[in-house]
């Protein structure tokens, strides 16, 4: 180093004393100017420059803007306080751009001007964080001769294998049998130019979603409830996802194709690539799948703010209905039905006869040249094909046998394709309400009535999400997910009380079908108020059932349930009871506005303190507007040998 300097200023000593001899004032300016260039370093240069920015960017106050905020996912806390919701460090450039935007842009201004790293899978910073050199290239003019863009090829190539030219918003059903997508689940689809309805699988699709490994049960649970899965955005496939959803899970798929300009496209693909494994903690309810595609689109056009609207919970529906209110947005909606869909819709046309030819054929009971079939004319002969084609895929994708596909699906399609007629599934009619035209998921309630001779007054909240009483439009039918019910109740002459706290609320009532026997489930815990002794203490309650349900078309939904139920109290003997019985019960829709519900159960606690529980129930409800809605529920209880009434009006309202 030292030798290093001193050349630096033998150098220097030469021109100053060639620009001392020199006579004309030209020559002396000239090498004025070489003595300049020559004794100051690149980086003086650099700094200079990088000076000027960092000046123009504080006079322009460019880390207050949208822009950069979105860029890099800043929220202000109610404190007042601005911090990221990236967790991974790799993604910021400063030690402290988590919680100080003007650090942070600082410090990645003054990374663009590093030279190229060596390492052969290393990224410039100019092309590691894309997005902000575009956005900070735009806003500040950079001088390409004092600050060189780099080449950036993976990116390029990238793009160029996306071949972007709009993004469509993708929300499949609720899923009942998987805990995390109860609610639904949202992506966004990357559609590629010159796509069109049969070439739209061929799409990517940009997903985010928790990496939770092998845990379930409760670890699957607390972690996923307190942040402790990392959350990543990936991209892949879209036919993939939709073979998941739709063949796999049986679960209907809504395509919102949203109207974004080439540059908002490309200002999101570009945000996306410096998002690749970056992770954020994943939370079920607020910081989830849903949101953080909402912050993506906030990227893209910066002056929407989407994801204000979620301060505590964000349902994947809650977040579709949220793109669908903004002004010019969504352009087009379409609906693709899952496989179930269109083979039930199929098999409605067809008599018992039909009906069972295919079963046998998807199945193997009859081959493709059976004498039985073709004894039907060839245009219905080609039509059974199909479905029993359309029914062995199905089978093979719950079961997840190839074998199935091999031996059987094959010879349909051959049989098939030997037949030159013209058929076409009959299309499976569009719901008339879209997920994102039903009812509001948080729901208040206040009602009024008496129970065991005593009035009483009841204010009852739901943050989530739907019960089997609520209009079916837009949800799927015989699904109920209640989180965090609370309900605080005042008896005439008393203070008012905590009536019950159940955090956990689920039914599942999938009615059989020529499809199969689907079993339907319940479960639900928390605290509840039961007369016991004539007292009404808040136990800790657990119920679980199993069992079958039935339909009669739209209008009628019939089921049985074999139940368990746990309750915990030190009023009770040995402080527990624990018991099993039968519970029934129907939902018939007498009009699209009135709708009935009739159950009944008894449960004989054998363990603990022993008795026996019967109810019967009659509910109602009646939908006044999408907004609000009246019920009356009649009830009688036998519990501990003491029986009584329970007569409640309610009011539901939906926000």
């Amino acid at each position: 180093m030292e030798s290093s300097a001193c050349a630096s200023n033998g150098k220097t000593g030469i021109i100053l004393a060639a620009f001392v001899s020199s006579g004309s004032l030209f020559t002396r300016l000239a090498l004025f100017l070489i003595t300049v260039l020559i004794g100051f370093p690149a980086s003086a240069h650099d700094n200079l420059y990088l000076s000027e920015l960092t000046h123009t960017a504080r006079a322009k106050q460019l880390a207050e803007r949208d822009e950069w905020r979105r860029l890099l996912h800043y929220k202000t806390g109610i404190s007042g306080s601005i911090r990221s919701q990236v967790d991974a460090p790799v993604f910021f450039n400063s030690p402290k751009g988590k919680d100080h935007p003007h650090d942070e842009l600082e410090a990645t201004l003054a990374r663009f001007f590093e030279p190229m790293p060596t390492a052969p899978d290393a990224q410039h910073p100019q092309c590691a964080f894309v997005a902000r050199y575009q956005w900070l290239k735009q806003e500040l003019d950079f001088d390409s001769a004092r600050l060189p863009e780099q080449a950036c090829p993976r990116y390029a190539q990238w793009l160029e294998a996306l071949n972007p030219a709009g993004i469509t918003l993708i929300f499949p059903a609720a899923y009942m049998n998987s805990p995390a997508s109860m609610f639904g689940h949202t992506l966004l689809r990357i559609d590629a130019r010159g796509q069109n309805d049969r070439t739209r699988l061929l799409a990517y699709a940009l997903n985010f979603g928790a990496i939770t490994g092998n845990d379930n049960g409760i670890a699957f649970a607390f972690k996923g409830l307190f942040g402790g899965y990392p959350g990543l955005f990936s991209v892949l496939p879209y036919y993939l996802k939709v073979r998941e959803y739709s063949d796999l899970e049986n679960r209907d798929v809504w395509e919102y194709q949203l109207n974004l300009t080439d540059e908002e496209v490309h200002r999101l693909l570009r945000h996306t690539w410096e998002l690749r494994g970056i992770w954020f903690d994943y939370f079920f309810f607020d910081e989830n799948c849903s949101y953080h595609l909402l912050s993506l689109l906030e990227t893209a056009r910066p002056g929407l703010r989407l994801t204000d609207t979620f301060g505590w919970w964000a349902i994947p529906s809650d977040t579709v209905r949220t793109v669908v209110a903004q002004k010019d947005l969504v352009k087009n909606v379409y609906y693709r039905p899952s496989r179930r869909e269109i083979l039930e819709n199929g098999l409605t046309s067809l008599d018992e006869a039909e009906k069972i030819t295919v079963q046998a054929l998807a199945t193997g009971k009859i081959t493709a040249d059976d004498e039985h079939l073709n004894g039907f004319p060839p245009a219905q002969k080609a039509a059974l094909l199909e479905l029993g084609y359309e029914y062995a895929n199905y089978r093979q994708a719950k079961s997840g046998n190839e074998e199935i596909k091999t031996k059987i699906s094959h010879t349909l399609l051959a049989a098939r394709s030997q037949l030159p007629i013209q058929t076409d599934l009959a299309p499976v009619p569009t719901p008339a309400v879209r997920p994102d035209q039903g009812h509001a998921t948080a729901r208040i309630s206040l009602a009024a009535g008496r129970e065991n001779g005593r009035y009483f007054q009841e204010i009852n909240m739901r943050p989530a999400y739907h019960d089997l009483l609520d209009p079916d439009d837009g949800y799927v039918r015989g699904a109920q997910i209640n989180f965090f019910q609370l309900a605080a109740r005042r008896y005439n002459g008393n203070d008012i009380q905590l009536q019950r706290f159940i955090p956990v609320d689920i039914v599942s009532l999938s009615p059989v079908s020529s499809l199969g026997w689907p079993l339907s489930w319940k479960v639900n815990f928390g605290m509840d108020r039961k007369w016991i002794n004539n007292r009404d203490p808040l136990l800790a309650t657990l119920n679980a059932g199993a069992g079958l349900t039935f339909s009669k078309g739209r209008k009628l939904l019939t089921y049985g349930l074999w139940e368990a139920g746990l309750d915990l109290h030190n009023t009770l003997n040995q402080g527990y009871s624990l018991g099993s019985g039968l519970g029934l019960g129907a939902f018939i829709d007498i009009s699209p506005r009135w709708k009935l519900q009739a159950s009944g159960r008894v449960l004989r606690y054998g363990l603990g303190e022993r008795h026996t529980r019967q109810e019967l129930a009659i509910e109602q409800r009646y939908t006044l507007n999408s907004s609000h809605d009246l019920r009356l529920r009649w009830s009688a209880i036998d519990n501990f040998d003491h029986r009584y009434h329970n007569l409640e009006l309610s009011w539901q309202w939906f926000l």
